[in-house]
């Protein structure tokens, strides 16, 4: 069974949820050193809705999603199974193992 539909607005941290997205800013990969060893990447995009703006947060071979769904500033995407975490920059939400990206 697919998590439940919500807004930005109604996100809370540690729960799994479906949400449609519209990008609005695409940064950069960032690579970092793991505390377990070895290097990762990371990729942030800015993304709202009609109730606000979060971050989407793409973690290693996610990264590269951009460019394989040519995701660009106005593409609108669906969250499927996605995972939310409040930060201290504020509500990201992460694809994660289970999660789905889909262009709309």
């Amino acid at each position: 069974m697919p998590a439940p539909k919500k807004t930005v607005a109604e996100l809370k941290d540690r729960e799994e949820i479906t949400i449609e997205l519209e990008v609005t800013k695409i940064a950069d990969i960032k690579e970092f050193e793991k505390r377990t060893g070895g290097r990762g990447r990371v990729r942030n995009l800015n993304v709202r809705d009609e109730s606000g703006n979060c971050r989407l947060a793409l973690w290693d071979d996610d990264v590269d999603l951009v460019e394989k769904m040519d995701i660009q500033v106005g593409t609108k995407l669906s969250c499927s199974d996605c995972f939310v975490k409040k930060t201290d920059f504020g509500t990201d939400v992460t694809k994660g193992k289970n999660g789905k990206l889909d262009k709309i």
